[in-house]
């Protein structure tokens, strides 16, 4: 028999539009691809030891990889605080809360680098578990062995021309691509990120002066730079077809109708719609 945690991964893979298929990753248990990061990080700090009793999990996240925590360490019975940036939506903070997490909230400013800094000094000191997903290789790890593999089998044959994905911690598009280079060796791989200056929720703008230390840059062939407000029209787009996602899911899906890409192209949409609605 299935346990609750088996649900995670095999999301279904839909042709959205003639030659457009997207990996729909909302249908993970809390709604978004980071439930596989976080399980991921999770089982190897087990298997390393890492994680004992009477030791919490601290992790800086703008929500979604908080969520995911939130929702293993209530079923794992891990104590678990999460960091974010006062920007996280109301309903993201909720969703942590409800689990039974802890929030602490910093200004955005504060956020990633010098709280990355400080959580290391507190690991170091063996006050706290920090399984830092801007690092942590099984971030890469489990989307080369699973959601890289799943679109290979899911596309049943299907020559795949493009791979379009968002940048965030570089965990998704490092190692989904790394995954489909070995299988389509002339698949041009496409990021989306944040024009300089512009939020978009769930993605991150290297220009912005921070590169995960995950983000294989060699892997990715180009770089497009995505308003806001293309990322609302490309949600809100695929909302009136029946799909509501996020604003990253929004960024990608616009960014391949701007582009007028030809030939088969792949991308993943990280999350449901429903914690972004004003």
């Amino acid at each position: 028999m299935k346990q609750l945690l088996d649900l995670i991964g095999n999301t279904p893979l839909l042709e959205i539009e003639p030659n457009i298929f997207a990996k729909m990753e909302g249908f993970n248990l809390t709604g978004s691809i980071k439930d596989r990061t976080a399980l991921s990080m999770i089982e190897d700090a087990e298997k390393k030891g890492r994680l004992k009793p009477g030791v919490s999990i601290v992790e800086p996240t703008s929500g979604n990889t908080g969520i995911a925590l939130a929702m293993i360490s209530a079923i794992k019975g891990y104590e678990l605080s999460v960091v974010i940036p006062q920007s996280t939506s109301e309903e993201k903070k909720k969703m942590i809360l409800t689990y039974g997490g802890r929030i602490i909230s910093i200004p955005d400013e504060r956020f990633r680098e010098p709280v990355i800094k400080e959580l290391k000094e507190k690991e170091k000191l063996g006050e706290i578990v920090f399984l830092n997903q801007y690092e942590n290789e099984n971030n890469v790890k489990v989307h080369y062995e699973k959601t890289g593999e799943e679109i290979v089998k899911q596309m049943e044959g299907k020559q795949i021309d493009y791979f379009v994905a968002g940048l965030g911690t570089g965990g998704t598009i490092t190692g989904v691509s790394k995954k489909l280079k070995e299988h389509f060796p002339n698949i041009k791989i496409i990021g989306v990120e944040p024009k300089k200056g512009e939020k978009i929720e769930g993605l991150k703008s290297l220009k912005d002066g921070y590169t995960p230390p995950i983000l294989n840059l060699n892997q990715i062939d180009e770089i497009i730079d995505l308003s806001a407000e293309d990322s609302v029209k490309g949600r809100n787009y695929l909302a009136k077809k029946g799909i509501l996602v996020g604003l990253s899911s929004g960024a990608v899906f616009q960014t391949i109708k701007n582009l007028n890409l030809k030939g088969n192209v792949v991308t993943i949409f990280p999350d449901r719609g429903e914690r972004y609605l004003k």
